[in-house]
């Protein structure tokens, strides 16, 4: 039994960190589509910056979904991942600053703007939302959705 654990930890991790955030650039992307790249729809894909719910969104229904089916508390633990893989990209960002590359940019705001960008800013490494903020974000949305399906689980009462 437990050598089903560390398994189902890597799946579940897999599923909220890869799928996830495929997901989500799925819905953007079909979102631009859909409306012709209008500026009403690029401004609701860019309201809140990393905080926007189509990044984080299908984490959380994903937690729900999967872990309404396989209800494993495994699942609960996968924003330990994602906060694993953001620590290490802002090592990494952290240790490859350098000041004559950056311009005025103080590392802080490099972390800053590169990780959680609100609003338009010329600091940090943009990329970094897709690579490292998004799946870290849908890992913790996935561990809330996993709780929920857990705590509130119906499979197990009958009904009268």
């Amino acid at each position: 039994m437990r050598k089903t654990r560390p398994m189902s930890f890597l799946l579940h991790a897999s599923v909220a960190m890869i799928i996830g955030p495929i997901v989500a650039l799925m819905v953007g992307l079909g979102a631009v589509i859909v409306f012709n790249n209008s500026p009403g729809i690029n401004s609701v894909l860019n309201a809140g910056g990393a905080a926007n719910p189509l990044l984080w969104g299908p984490g959380l229904i994903l937690g729900l979904l999967v872990n309404r089916f396989t209800l494993k508390s495994a699942a609960c633990w996968v924003w330990l991942a994602g906060m694993v893989w953001i620590a290490c990209g802002v090592f990494v960002s952290v240790f490859s600053y350098h000041a004559r590359f950056a311009g005025i940019c103080s590392p802080l705001d490099s972390i800053r703007n590169g990780f959680f960008p609100y609003g338009s800013s010329d600091c940090g490494d943009h990329e970094n939302l897709m690579l490292l903020t998004v799946p870290t974000l849908n890992s913790i949305a996935y561990s809330v959705g996993a709780w929920v399906a857990l705590r509130f689980d119906v499979s197990s009462t009958s009904l009268p």
